[in-house]
């Protein structure tokens, strides 16, 4: 592992991307993750010069986030295909930047999930991942996969179905995102690794509390990563530091994670 990075989540919103990219060349971090739902990444608010900025910042390797306001499986077709140009407009955006992966969390069935609407919404999540992938592969980009299983109505409630769904996509096409906060919520974080580790292109790195995904510090959380220690020192895509309302902490939670995550990666 030699990409260590963080969000723009782990900043208040007013933060500006300027300002983030400097902490991130102060601080010898390698890497960053643009989440465009957060604050001042969203397109519409990014200047031309920050754009410049992120295309030539070659010591730094970006990822981005879409947005999380989509949902692939919603009942309404019009809000589907919504969805679907939202991601597809994070990929334009990426492929303007240079930016190799996308990162695209999968839709929701809305209301009771009953057997028959799960496996509606399953093949609208096949679909519509399966037609952003290719695009982002012509343009040189990556669609990555983020685990969801914890959320409330999530079309793949477990790891199993998670990956299952990844294999009707096409696992040639898409990459696959390991948030460690979600894994733990539902099936393990050791359990979630060892069913989708050899496909993990990225990852999320935080921590939660036992109950709700809280993306907190490894140190205040309750996630015993030495269960997947020999994954993370093998792994070698882009580990982003993924924290969330911290506030003005945000510095010292920023750089207390990685040195707890430099620790763990230790011979």
């Amino acid at each position: 592992m030699d990409r260590i990075g963080f969000s723009n989540y782990c900043f208040p919103e007013a933060t500006s991307i300027e300002e983030m990219l400097q902490f991130c060349l102060e601080h010898k971090f390698n890497a960053m993750e643009l989440a465009i739902s957060h604050g001042n990444s969203s397109p519409e608010k990014l200047k031309a010069s920050t754009l410049t900025l992120i295309k030539n910042s070659g010591k730094i390797s970006f990822s981005l986030h879409s947005p999380e306001d989509i949902n692939f499986s919603n009942p309404i077709a019009e809000k589907r295909e919504n969805s679907i140009r939202k991601v597809e407009d994070s990929i334009m955006l990426a492929s303007k930047l240079g930016v190799r992966t996308v990162v695209v969390h999968p839709g929701r069935v809305i209301g009771e999930v009953t057997p028959e609407k799960l496996d509606v919404a399953v093949e609208q999540n096949v679909s519509a991942i399966k037609r952003c992938a290719l695009m982002a592969k012509d343009l040189g980009a990556t669609v990555s996969v983020e685990n969801l299983c914890h959320q409330k109505g999530s079309v793949t409630p477990n790891i199993v179905s998670f990956l299952n769904m990844c294999k009707k996509i096409g696992l040639s096409i898409i990459g696959v995102t390991l948030d460690t906060n979600h894994a733990d919520l539902v099936d393990g974080i050791a359990q979630t690794v060892s069913i989708i580790g050899d496909y993990v292109d990225h990852i999320h790195f935080s921590s939660n509390k036992g109950k709700k995904s809280d993306h907190c510090e490894p140190d205040i959380g309750v996630i015993d990563f030495y269960q997947i220690e020999g994954f993370l020192k093998k792994f070698n895509g882009l580990t982003i530091i993924e924290l969330h309302e911290i506030g003005e902490e945000s510095v010292g939670a920023i750089l207390r994670s990685r040195e707890y995550l430099l620790s763990l990666l230790k011979p």
